[in-house]
């Protein structure tokens, strides 16, 4: 009889304010594998992007820090870390943001609990991703 690992990817999500325009760039969809599939590049900010106010594009710049770190910390490994940036001026953002009790921006959620918020504490998400990796081993 074959047995079959299959781990889910931990679900990373950051909380903020973003330009509505990135809101369908798939480079922000994804980190799979050894995380240098489409989550590990980031486009340039388009021209009409960048006619954002300042605030709005340094949440672009969090949430690519975001991506960078953890594709820097996890380097190598056999991981799916899914990353989804969610725009807290949207219905949806607003939702989930009430949902999940972000009160101050920017804020991280790791599969569903608050990691950090406020600003990013890069050693807990490290540890907090880590222990939902080590934590999904689903058998089929």
């Amino acid at each position: 009889m074959l047995v079959t690992v299959v781990r889910k990817p931990v679900k990373v999500e950051v909380y903020d304010v973003y330009p509505l325009t990135l809101g369908h760039c798939p480079h922000y969809n994804l980190l799979a594998a050894e995380m240098y599939a489409a989550g590990a590049e980031f486009c340039e900010l388009s021209t009409q992007a960048a006619e954002y106010p300042d605030d709005v594009i340094k949440s672009h710049q969090r949430a690519a820090e975001v991506v960078r770190f953890l594709r820097n910390v996890f380097r190598g490994r056999e991981m799916n870390v899914e990353v989804e940036m969610v725009n807290l001026i949207s219905p949806t953002g607003f939702f989930k943001s009430m949902l999940k009790r972000v009160w101050r921006r920017p804020a991280v959620v790791v599969d569903g609990v608050k990691v950090c918020e406020g600003g990013v504490d890069w050693e807990r998400l490290r540890t907090v991703v880590e222990q939902a990796w080590l934590t999904k081993n689903n058998t089929i």
